[in-house]
């Protein structure tokens, strides 16, 4: 999948709002990301994105607002606490073609933006990302966000999907695992072998943004939307693609169990030529009837038996994992 970002340099311009501006393309759609830690923008852009919803959406979804949900969460500069017990310093979140990165507040400012705290409790507003009811309750109890509606992709999925999904162990899906069996095969992300950092000179929230965090961040944030919005509004469509990442899941076991079998019935002839006696029939190795299928007979014509001679006219009659030997 193929994504590109770059920054709007009038974005800093504004007196008022402390932002910066982000054009993201996931393939051809196109993500306006904002990335602030004020509360004034926090605001306005909570502000737009429900007016827009209202003004585009239809009847049936005018009810609730879908809102992608993803987080961040690693040691501050300047902090002694693990990353285990570390805050989460970065909210993304994604409507439609609109994100906002959010810089959450150092621990030590027990602050947090009001409008983001009414706009989470708003029955009408959907949060939905990947594991995210630990989420949820980290950001309660560090932050004071609470969600009203929170719903995990993984348990949405299997309530609209169903056995398929179970098939494929959707339990242990991260979420780019997630967004392939969902969405379809096209959205592959490809990430940066090391984690991208979002760095910080001091304790007191000074972040660098780099294109690489922007573009993960939003993409993260992206991708929870669009697998909430499909699943609620669309779930035929992710039915048809989880149908076929299952295709392909069969195809691909049946193909490694081919390979598996031919390799472990090299094994087995390999070993046979030193295990067989001169008996009227051999428990070969304790071999089940399937091992014997993929064992070919030419394979077993070969087999030196100490009484054949070359005059014996031998046959061989496979039956519940035993090998027969009859003379003529």
């Amino acid at each position: 999948m193929e994504i590109t970002v770059e920054m709007i340099k009038e974005s800093l311009k504004d007196p008022y709002c402390h932002y910066n501006g982000y054009n993201v393309h996931v393939e051809n759609h196109r993500i306006l990301t904002v990335i602030s830690g004020c509360e004034l923008t926090v605001s306005k852009w909570i502000k737009h994105v429900s007016k827009t919803n209202n003004d585009s959406a239809s009847s049936s979804s005018k009810k609730s607002l879908i809102v992608g949900v993803s987080t961040d969460k690693q040691c501050i500069s300047g902090s002694k606490s693990s990353e285990n017990y570390s805050p989460y310093n970065i909210l993304q979140l994604c409507v439609g073609s609109h994100c906002l990165i959010y810089h959450l507040p150092h621990p030590e400012c027990y602050y947090t933006c009001k409008s983001l705290r009414d706009f989470f409790s708003n029955p009408k507003v959907i949060a939905v990302g990947v594991n995210i009811k630990p989420v949820a309750k980290q950001l309660e109890k560090e932050f004071e966000i609470k969600f009203e509606k929170v719903i995990d992709v993984h348990e949405l999925a299997v309530k609209k999907i169903g056995q398929e999904l179970l098939d494929l162990n959707l339990s242990k899906f991260d979420l780019d695992k997630m967004a392939k069996a969902l969405l379809g095969k096209h959205m592959d992300v490809v990430r940066p072998e090391e984690k991208a950092e979002w760095s910080s000179n001091t304790p007191y929230c000074m972040y660098y943004e780099y294109h690489e965090q922007v573009k993960l961040a939003t993409v993260d944030a992206y991708l929870c939307f669009l697998m909430g919005w499909e699943l609620l509004y669309d779930a035929d469509e992710c039915k048809r693609n989880v149908s076929l990442a299952l295709k392909q899941k069969m195809k691909k076991e049946s193909k490694h169990l081919k390979n598996h079998r031919k390799k472990k019935t090299k094994l087995l002839f390999k070993r046979s030529r030193v295990d067989f006696r001169d008996d009227k029939c051999w428990n070969i190795l304790d071999m089940d009837v399937d091992d014997w299928s993929v064992l070919s007979l030419s394979l077993i014509s070969h087999i030196p038996f100490a009484n054949a001679t070359d005059n014996s006219s031998l046959a061989y009659v496979i039956n519940e994992g035993m090998l027969y030997r009859f003379y003529n």
